[in-house]
Parts: structure tokens; C-alpha cells; sequence
């Protein structure tokens, strides 16, 4: 059953779409469903109906903490985000019952500065942040350059937000909030974490060539008597 299925069927368990009357949905080049899961937290799944066939998704899925953190003065929402298709083959979820992408299920998380009202009520905010911000290229970006440890742009797993500006909504970046989840404990370990891994993988390809040095040594040493 895809997005679109799941779409119609769960209609009644407040899942409802972006546009406010049929006109608007004609018109509209993407459709959008929210429900709320079982941990209160407020889950967005996003269809493009003019994706780009090579990003290879079409539908973005976005979990989103209802309760918002407080960095630098920033009102910032911890998520969760990942991307599939609709032609993707479907797998029996055991936890829920249903069935679902591999790839849906496949978050990355992020901290986002995002208005939950307009995420729900104003399709323009709701297709920049979907489409936009939440951008599997942009995304993954950001997220690798919270695992350097000095990038040109500090972000931890900050991607930004949705702003109103002079021709309609458009990304942003704080610099500060950038910084302080760049700096936090939780990245600081995970770039020790990715250092330590990088360490070990190193010295396994290392032993790896000693031993294929050593065989090709045996080898030619057999050859020579």
C-alpha cells in the first residue's frame, strides 16, 4: 500500500491534506498527510508529485518532537527525517502491523527551527520546509559537516529553518545556534566516536596488506626453490 492509499484510508485518524478546498488540491504539486503516533509526536509524510527521478525518492517523512529545545535564544524542534519512494517495496512492519519502506524508516536526526502551525496550515511554508529544507542532499550536507571537527560552517545536527522574507518563505541558518549544537556533548562524542572507527578501519587495512604482503612473500619464496 503506498502514500497515496495510506493517504485516502487513514483520512479519519487525522491525517488531512495541505489545500483547504478541492480547487487547491488540483493545484497543488505535492500531497501531504499528518497524524500523530503513539509518543505524542507529530509525524509528516510528504509526497512530491514532481520529484526529481534522480534524487530517487519522491516522499519525505518527518517526525517531529513536540516538545522544542531552547539554544541561544532559538526555539528549535529535534527530528527525525528520511526519504523513499512509492514504488519501493513494501515490508510487514511486527510493530505496528503495517507495511512500509525500508528506506522510511531509515532517519537521520536533525534539529530544525520549524513553526509547527504553519508546517500544517500554509502549504507554501509547508513545501519549503519539506521540499526544501529537508532536501536529502542538503540534509546529509549539514550532517556531514557536524562530523568535522572544524568545518567551514559549525553545525552539529542543526540544518537550519523556515523563515518569511521579502518574496515568500525561504531557508535560514543561525551561525550561533550552528555552533552551540556543534559543541555539544552529544556531537563531541559522536565525532570521537567516528575518529575511533576511522582508527580502527585503518589498522584493519593495514593488517589486511600484511598478511596479502606476507602470502605473496611466501608464494614467492615457494617459486624460487
Amino acid at each position: 500500500m503506498g502514500f497515496l492509499d495510506r493517504f485516502k484510508k487513514n483520512n479519519k485518524e487525522n491525517v488531512s491534506n495541505v489545500a483547504s478546498n478541492n480547487q487547491q488540491s488540483k493545484q497543488l504539486t505535492f500531497c501531504v498527510g499528518y497524524s500523530q503516533i503513539s509518543n505524542g509526536n507529530l509525524k509528516v509524510e510528504f509526497f512530491d508529485k514532481n520529484a526529481d527521478f534522480k534524487k530517487f525518492y519522491d516522499t519525505t517523512r518527518l517526525i517531529i518532537d513536540r516538545k522544542p529545545l531552547e539554544i541561544e535564544g532559538h526555539q528549535v524542534y529535534n527530528c527525525a527525517v528520511s526519504w523513499y519512494g512509492q514504488n519501493d517495496c513494501q515490508m510487514l512492519d511486527t510493530k505496528t502491523g503495517e507495511f512500509d519502506s525500508l528506506r522510511a524508516k531509515e532517519y537521520r536526526g536533525v534539529l530544525a527551527e520549524i513553526d509547527l502551525e504553519l508546517l500544517q496550515t500554509d502549504q507554501n511554508y509547508c513545501n519549503m520546509v519539506m521540499k526544501g529544507l529537508l532536501d536529502k542532499e542538503r540534509v546529509e550536507k549539514y550532517l556531514e559537516s557536524g562530523l568535522q571537527e572544524t568545518p567551514e560552517l559549525p553545525c552539529g545536527k542543526y540544518i537550519g529553518g523556515v523563515m518569511q522574507k521579502e518574496n515568500g518563505y525561504g531557508k535560514f541558518f543561525s551561525t550561533v545556534v550552528g555552533k552551540a549544537s556543534h559543541n555539544s556533548h552529544l556531537m563531541v562524542e559522536r565525532r570521537q566516536e567516528r575518529r575511533k572507527m576511522i582508527e580502527e578501519q585503518r589498522q584493519k587495512a593495514i593488517e589486511n596488506k600484511k598478511a596479502q604482503i606476507e602470502k605473496l612473500q611466501k608464494e614467492l619464496e615457494s617459486m624460487e626453490k
